[in-house]
């Protein structure tokens, strides 16, 4: 996908409707997207795909499990396996420069945007793409640009809120679902732009932090990212739960 400083009519980050108070006067629907989410897209699985491999572990639970579990368990079984694979593949994926022949597109991502940023790309890359398996499972159409758009709100506030637990802010399921909902009040194109404005500061802020020099390091390191993909993945869980 290719931005423009106009919103294009296609993809995640299309305008549709005024902006909510709490995103006005951050940024606009003419706003080209954050350098973050265009290195995301760079590197991005298609939802298509997400959607056919959640679901073929969806089945496989079923088979093994549905003469004992109900729907809803197997679900919550499924969901479960999905945040620890991801969780343990991100404890162990390094950064950027060591996945570059492994991940399309991200040789790119890091030559235009640089190590570091690529780094964050990658690590916000495995939260949305475990955020939209989660949502497959719970019997969402992640190919809908409304859906996407979804999981890349729960994917960013969930980085965000985990950044600021350390602090005594984090919330629980019921007040997470109320934040993405305020979240999805106006329009989601601001939201999903103000969001990651947000992350890309947070984590660049974490790169200064670890002295990492411009375009080369892993932004966050393993034990940070596994607890950061369980914590993401069970905030999505509970959400898609009970939608």
């Amino acid at each position: 996908m290719e931005y423009n400083d106009s919103v294009s009519s296609t993809g995640p980050y299309d305008e549709e409707g005024p902006a909510s108070d709490l995103q006005k006067g951050a940024i606009t629907a003419n706003d080209k997207p954050p350098a973050l989410l265009r290195a995301i897209d760079l590197i991005l699985a298609e939802p298509a795909e997400i959607a056919r491999e959640a679901e073929t572990l969806h089945e496989r639970f079923r088979a093994k499990h549905g003469d004992e579990r109900n729907d809803d368990e197997i679900a919550d079984m499924t969901a479960n396996k999905i945040i620890s694979n991801y969780s343990y593949f991100t404890a162990f994926a390094g950064g950027a420069t060591a996945l570059t022949g492994v991940v399309p597109g991200l040789g790119t991502a890091t030559a235009v945007f640089g190590g570091a940023l690529a780094d964050t790309a990658l690590s916000m890359k495995f939260q949305i793409e475990m955020t939209m398996a989660i949502a497959a499972v719970y019997g969402h159409d992640i190919t809908t640009e409304e859906q996407k758009r979804l999981c890349f709100l729960i994917a960013g506030l969930g980085t965000i809120n985990h950044a600021a637990k350390d602090g005594g802010k984090a919330v629980g399921a019921k007040a997470f679902t109320r934040l993405v909902q305020q979240h999805l009040r106006g329009s989601t194109l601001i939201a999903v732009k103000e969001v990651f404005k947000r992350v890309g500061i947070r984590f660049t802020r974490t790169a200064f932090e670890k002295a990492i020099p411009f375009g080369v390091g892993v932004v966050i390191g393993a034990g940070t990212g596994k607890a950061l993909t369980w914590y993401v993945g069970n905030k999505a869980r509970d959400f898609f739960r009970i939608q």
